[in-house]
């Protein structure tokens, strides 16, 4: 009966090898389907634009107090005039803009008149006490080349940022630019195209000392890098995967969004973010606010070529992964243990089999894991599969254990 049982289950479903798949397609219209298969993050996006947007630009930079921090070009209640000859627009400031639970801006007020000059401020990064800000900053006559700095929010004053000091690491020679700090405060990634870059401009990171300054930059190496510019690094608040924008990896055109997956601590192979964010135009400043919700910005129809404002909502693809646990001559197998392990090999959730010998996990898209399979008499197995499917869907397995020596003797 069991085993009449075993082939009728076995009759009705799909078993496939899975592999890692480095394969990326070229196609960039996906018009004809709802699968955007140029995304390989591993979320799918929902993205509208931003309400607070105007002809000047707008570049998303971080989250201070709950309020999001804009780099803009825009002139309200900005300090001085002039426009910058390499953008053609007037010189950009911080702003502060209320930020709701949906992810919508609103109320553009200037961030700090400590902070702001009548040169170019650029994007900003707080210790996780808020207390710390790094920012970057370029004068009027050096406009391109952006100086690292840090300041610190005087204790029980409202906003008011003091010793403020230029970070060793900068310099007259090169730019230093879009400061990231980590979720635990220890370091912080920017881009610069400093000597001994790949390209133009590559990403790289500093460990944050205990007085706050910064240890020697390390270039985060050619799997991130390329020949062209990589910029705007924002880690996950786990630390596991970093989103950039790039113009050398496999864009659509111009700079793209993509993720890397950090396992032991080695940055993986970038994936693009697809077409839901990003277009043959730039997509840069990417970031999230919360688990599912951020902002980027981009200048995709926009003549001017001025950056907008988005907002996007990321859903994870979550994905099926079922099977049996069956020994050397097809019987189901009970009480068998099934472990599922991340990449690095942490636990993320154990299921012990009953007389259909059935598991089913649910995963994430474009992951690595692995099955443990640990039963009393038996070999232990382990599996490795990658889940690189675009959407729903479903991985078929049948395991097959050994009985141990030690059981086929007792026999």
């Amino acid at each position: 009966m069991k085993t009449a049982a075993l082939s009728m289950f076995t009759t009705l479903l799909l078993f496939v090898v899975l592999s890692v798949s480095n394969n990326k397609t070229n196609s960039t219209n996906n018009s004809s389907t709802n699968t955007d298969q140029l995304n390989e993050s591993g979320l799918k996006f929902y993205v509208h634009n931003s309400d607070v947007n105007t002809k000047y630009t707008e570049l998303a930079s971080t989250v201070f107090r709950n309020k999001l921090i804009l780099v803009s070009s825009k002139k309200i209640g900005g300090l001085g005039s002039g426009i910058d000859k390499n953008t053609n627009e007037p010189f950009t400031e911080l702003f502060c803009l209320d930020l709701n639970s949906y992810g919508t801006v609103s109320n553009p007020l200037l961030f700090s008149r400590i902070i702001n000059t009548k040169g170019n401020e650029g994007q900003i990064a707080f210790s996780p006490d808020e207390r710390t800000m790094y920012f970057t900053r370029s004068s009027r006559d050096n406009s391109k080349n952006y100086q690292l700095y840090k300041t610190v929010l005087e204790k029980d004053s409202n906003g008011k940022w003091i010793n403020e000091q230029e970070l060793y690491i900068s310099s007259a020679n090169y730019s230093i630019e879009n400061p990231h700090i980590t979720a635990d405060g220890k370091q912080l990634y920017f881009s610069s195209n400093m000597p001994g870059s790949y390209g133009g401009y590559d990403l790289y990171v500093s460990d944050i000392n205990e007085d706050g300054l910064l240890g020697e930059p390390k270039n985060l190496g050619e799997m991130i890098n390329t020949s062209l510019d990589d910029k705007f690094p924002h880690l996950s608040k786990d630390g596991k995967k970093l989103f950039f924008s790039s113009k050398g990896h496999n864009t659509i055109g111009g700079f793209d969004v993509f993720v890397s997956n950090i396992v032991f601590n080695t940055y993986k192979s970038p994936r693009n973010l697809g077409t839901g964010v990003n277009s043959s135009d730039d997509e840069v400043a990417f970031l999230f606010i919360n688990e599912d919700k951020g902002f980027f910005s981009s200048n995709k129809n926009n003549a001017q070529g001025s950056f907008d404002l988005y907002r996007f909502k990321a859903n994870t693809i979550y994905q099926n992964i079922e099977g049996i646990i069956v020994n050397d001559v097809d019987q189901p197998i009970s009480n068998a243990t099934i472990l599922l392990l991340d990449e690095e090999g942490n636990e993320i959730e154990r299921q012990t089999t009953g007389i259909d010998a059935y598991y089913n996990f649910k995963i994430k898209a474009f992951e690595n894991y692995s099955l443990k399979i640990l039963k009393s008499g038996f070999e232990n197995s382990e599996f490795v599969f990658s889940a690189n499917q675009h959407e729903q869907k479903t991985y078929k397995e049948i395991h097959k254990l050994s009985e141990t020596s030690s059981v086929i003797t007792k026999k």
